[in-house]
């Protein structure tokens, strides 16, 4: 009997909607597991009893839709995972009814296997990117901060949760030979392996540009000329400082990257100024240095965006950073063995336990040995900080409450 031309249509129909159900789920699912789940159950859901598939490569797995069952009197179609090259499993439908796939059903199949096969071989293929970029990247970290006089780095790297969105980001200290020691952190646009390549030239240049440095923002403009010879050009932000460990000064300039924040002990913190477009946007950066003197117990907190960005919201996430570095300052005034690493307890606080969408990276200069001598470029922000430094001098010389007031009416 011929099947009439009503049935042959929505037999057609049925089995369009079958591949698109599967191929929706191969798609839009984040998780192969899931996607897995969701291709067996289209497929049960017209060209058989049970379905089975199979992962042997990248990582096993295997899922089960509808009643498995040992009766080989039925009909089954197995088809092969593969990209051409490579084997990742296979896909294997029962039917408990003799002949009980037509020729459209194995047809069917047969698509199904090959989009399951192309879709595994991407993701194999992102993961190993992933892996090498990951290895790229933490092989060009430093392996050890500087020892400082009077002072210590601390740093801590966190990649993003998502195994395809490895980046560029980077942190660097290092002593130049005059003993001062410089500093640069940085992100690179965009994720994979050549987001990590670029940030190894870039952090390259940085130390290049550094050994003869005349200020902070001639490194940047340096490095800026050498992006721009690239093709395509990339977009990068950083920020480059030398700090001097015997004045505890600190003189930096920003390219489009978040500034640093300044941490008093008395849980004080601001972020200090910045400006400048990223590198690689224009010809000329014009960025210009900024200085700022580090006390006892102060911190300058460098940091990339992964940090405040987690949420897409900017301006809270650089809220819950500086609540988190105020809340850990006054943590660290009950306790101080609860702050060993400062780097880390950043990360700890910001993130507490949930998955980070970006790379993030912090780098932490913090001041232990007193200073004599404080320099500032004047600007708004200067002006809490050097009236929280003088009360703390005050508070250190024991002056009577009525001369400390009136020293800082005069300093302000």
């Amino acid at each position: 009997m011929v099947p009439s031309l009503d049935a042959s249509a929505t037999r057609l129909d049925r089995v369009l909607d079958v591949l698109v159900r599967a191929g929706r789920a191969l798609t839009l699912s984040p998780d192969l597991r899931d996607a897995l789940a969701q291709v067996a159950e289209a497929v049960i859901s017209d060209f058989g009893d049970c379905c089975e598939i199979e992962i042997t490569s990248p990582e096993s797995l295997r899922i089960v839709a509808g009643q498995a069952f040992n009766d080989e009197s039925g009909d089954v179609i197995a088809e092969t995972l593969s990209n051409g090259h490579e084997t990742f499993g296979t896909i294997t439908c029962r039917s408990a009814a003799v002949n009980g796939f037509d020729e459209v059903a194995r047809k069917a199949l047969n698509i199904v296997a090959t989009e399951l096969g192309v879709v595994i071989a991407g993701q194999a293929l992102t993961r190993r990117e992933h892996r090498v970029a990951d290895r790229l990247q933490r092989a060009l970290l430093p392996e050890h901060l500087p020892e400082i006089q009077g002072g210590k780095f601390y740093a801590a790297y966190r990649p993003a949760s998502d195994e395809a969105e490895v980046g560029g980001d980077w942190f660097d200290a290092f002593h130049l030979p005059d003993r001062r020691v410089a500093v640069s952190v940085g992100d690179v646009a965009g994720h994979g392996l050549e987001a990590a390549v670029v940030m190894g030239e870039v952090r390259q240049a940085i130390r290049t540009a550094a050994v003869d440095a005349q200020s902070p923002a001639a490194v940047l403009d340096y490095v800026n000329r050498i992006i721009g010879f690239r093709e395509p050009v990339e977009i990068v932000t950083a920020i480059f400082g030398i700090y001097d460990p015997v004045a505890s000064t600190l003189s930096y300039a920003t390219a489009g990257h978040p500034p640093p924040l300044f941490a008093l002990a008395n849980g004080l913190v601001r972020r200090m100024p910045s400006g400048s477009l990223p590198l690689g946007c224009v010809e000329s950066l014009g960025s210009r240095d900024w200085t700022v003197t580090l006390p006892a117990g102060a911190q300058a907190i460098f940091y990339t965006d992964g940090l405040v960005e987690n949420e897409r919201d900017l301006i809270a996430g650089e809220k819950r950073l500086i609540d988190a570095v105020k809340a850990l300052a006054l943590e660290r005034q009950a306790s101080a063995a609860i702050f060993a690493d400062p780097a880390l307890a950043v990360e700890e606080k910001i993130f507490a336990g949930a998955p980070n969408r970006d790379d993030a990276a912090v780098l932490v200069l913090t001041r232990e040995a007193p200073v004599s001598r404080y320099v500032f470029s004047a600007v708004d922000t200067v002006s809490p900080i050097a009236r929280a430094i003088v009360a703390d001098e005050l508070d250190e010389l024991e002056i009577e409450s009525e001369r400390r007031f009136g020293v800082l009416v005069a300093i302000g």
